[in-house]
């Protein structure tokens, strides 16, 4: 169970200084169907490709549609190999873990960035994934999550802000909880498959992102549930989602009153309800098309991914 980890995590993505519990299951309820649907998924192109184990080039693969996602990877990817080299040169520069340090550099020599660069550049015939190597596309998404964390830790106090930031490191694989990742993960008996680290390193990055994109789309429900009260608009997707990844384009000054001061509970700022996340979800999947109406209903869990 992993709840209390979500709970921080939609902290740091904006939600009340103490989310609700039960907020946090329906959430991790959803990531976890996201992931054993890409699971199955990535597993499927390894068997193509003639792979005993999932690697990742198939993640890449499958989101190889998704310019600005593959990016946040690539860059989380390269925040890892900085991570891996200073806890490298930590362990030679001691001398009771000499032996330690030179395993760990041995078994490190291919960088994770290098890894998925040279994949995406074995795939590229036109060039759409040269952006992703030098960091050159705009990210309206990550922009809009930075401006609300800004909003949000404005007025607080040293101690709040030490707690905001132990929200803002939350992850679903911390060094201590690896092996309870991977069990979380494989929590299925129709799944038999082997993880390397790098694997679970990226599957940590894509429940991480899910997280923040469900909470995205929750404070969307919630601005509109204030904001149109008596509008039947609520109840269809609104028109600044795209459907392919919605971008969230939320009111900064409604964000700046909602949250007020440090973005405290105490001070008025509701928490994210279960009905908001099942309501999100729901528009995200929604078919929301002029054609709709004569289209046959399909189940949305195996046509769209949240993570990829």
């Amino acid at each position: 169970c992993l709840v209390s980890d979500i709970q921080l995590m939609m902290h740091g993505f904006g939600d009340c200084r103490k989310p609700l519990p039960e907020t946090a299951k329906v959430i991790e309820s959803i990531v976890h169907q996201q992931m054993t649907l890409f699971l199955h998924q990535a597993n499927d192109i390894a068997e193509q490709r003639g792979a005993r184990n999932i690697g990742p080039e198939d993640i890449l693969f499958i989101m190889r549609k998704h310019p600005l996602k593959l990016q946040r990877l690539v860059q989380y990817m390269g925040v890892r190999d900085q991570y891996q080299r200073l806890r490298n040169a930590a362990s030679s520069s001691s001398s009771d873990l000499s032996e330690t340090g030179s395993d760990i550099v041995g078994s490190t020599e291919v960088s994770r960035k290098k890894v998925c660069v040279e994949f995406l550049k074995s795939i590229d015939q036109c060039g759409q994934y040269e952006g992703i190597y030098n960091v050159s596309l705009y990210d309206q998404v990550v922009a809009e999550r930075r401006h609300r964390a800004n909003a949000m830790t404005q007025g607080m106090s040293t101690q709040r802000y030490l707690e905001y930031c132990e929200a803002r490191r939350a992850s679903f694989y911390p060094r201590l909880k690896v092996n309870k990742f991977r069990e979380w993960l494989l929590n299925d008996d129709t799944l038999d498959i082997k993880l390397s680290q790098h694997v679970l390193e990226m599957l940590n990055f894509l429940a991480y992102e899910t997280v923040a994109q469900v909470v995205d789309l929750a404070l969307l429900v919630k601005r509109d549930a204030r904001v149109n009260n008596n509008d039947m608009s609520r109840y269809r997707a609104p028109t600044s989602m795209n459907p392919d990844y919605p971008c969230v384009f939320i009111h900064q000054s409604g964000v700046l009153q909602e949250m007020g001061s440090g973005g405290d509970h105490s001070v008025g700022m509701d928490p994210i309800t279960p009905a908001q996340v099942r309501e999100a979800v729901r528009r995200y999947w929604a078919n929301n098309s002029l054609l709709a109406p004569y289209h046959k209903i399909y189940s949305p869990i195996h046509t769209r991914l949240l993570a990829g």
